[in-house]
């Protein structure tokens, strides 16, 4: 297996419809996109990805399209679902098909559950999974309203530590993510946040998992490059801040949508309900703000 490092795109899912199935003949262009665009690794079936919109069956079969056609990229597989059942057979069908690490959201139907009920969720899950098996848990609690507190990554690490890879921090809370990077340092330690990867990178993170690089690669690929060959790394990070200013988090996944179709010469493709598609005006509008920030930085 890879080890996941640097840039990781947490790449987007086609669907031919708002109500169809995932169009994966699209998958194998997308993929040559990301790896051209200089990322390390690829996050599949992530909230960017839509993952939780999808069935079991659909998120194999992905799964299977991009591991026949990953090339040099690592891939992570996000697996959590709210049923732990759900959770048990998609995170081994990852396995099984060799993905580098599976990327496990808590249970986010029941809010506000005791830890402790948290805590046995995920032993469950590692009790389920080979030896080997690569457990990465998803911190963003503000999309699933279920945070992954000390006690559980403490208590996970005492019962299943040579399953516990690592841990996405997608908080947004750079003084939370130093601390688990200071705290754990048995732990591979990813920010999800666009706007940390200079700091995530300076504080000893093992890369960043971006929603931007979806659609933007090269903009997330400057800074890690910028930071490892002695570039100006804040000219970096404020020009790919600057674009993700512009996609706020309501409309993360069909902002990335709209910008692939000029950043990419990918066909377009749909989202998948409750998300809707940005307006004529509004993709218009996204794409001359940044065009303006890229002509800006350029001058």
């Amino acid at each position: 297996m890879a080890e996941p490092h640097g840039i990781i795109s947490a790449m987007l899912t086609p669907f031919t419809s708002d109500v169809g199935p995932v169009d994966y003949e699209w998958l194998p262009g997308y993929l040559r996109f990301l790896a051209d665009g200089g990322l390390h690794g690829v996050l599949a079936l992530g909230t960017t990805g839509e993952g939780p919109s999808m069935s079991v069956v659909e998120r194999i079969r992905t799964l299977e399209i991009i591991m026949a056609h990953r090339g040099e990229l690592s891939v992570i597989a996000g697996t959590g679902c709210a049923a732990l059942t759900d959770t048990i057979a998609l995170s081994r069908a990852a396995i099984d098909l060799g993905v580098d690490a599976i990327l496990v959201m808590p249970p986010f139907y029941i809010k506000q559950p005791d830890e402790t009920g948290i805590l046995a969720y995920f032993r469950a899950l590692c009790d389920a999974l080979p030896a080997d098996a690569r457990v990465m848990l998803y911190h963003i609690p503000q999309v699933t309203g279920v945070p992954i507190t000390r006690t559980i990554i403490d208590g996970l690490l005492t019962s299943h530590g040579a399953r516990f890879y690592g841990l996405k921090d997608s908080s947004g809370d750079w003084e939370h993510s130093k601390m688990l990077i200071d705290s754990y340092p048995q732990l591979r330690i990813f920010t999800g946040s666009d706007r940390l990867i200079a700091r995530a990178l300076a504080g000893g993170a093992a890369g960043a998992i971006t929603a931007l690089s979806s659609a933007f690669p090269k903009l997330a690929r400057a800074v890690f490059d910028a930071f490892h060959q002695g570039g100006d790394v804040a000219a970096a990070q404020a020009r790919l801040s600057a674009v993700r200013d512009l996609v706020n988090p309501i409309n993360t996944p069909p902002a990335l949508k709209a910008a692939l179709t000029w950043t990419s010469d990918l066909p377009e493709t749909a989202l998948r309900l409750p998300l809707l598609p940005l307006s004529n005006e509004e993709a218009a509008a996204l794409r001359a703000a940044y065009e303006r920030i890229m002509a800006g930085t350029m001058s």
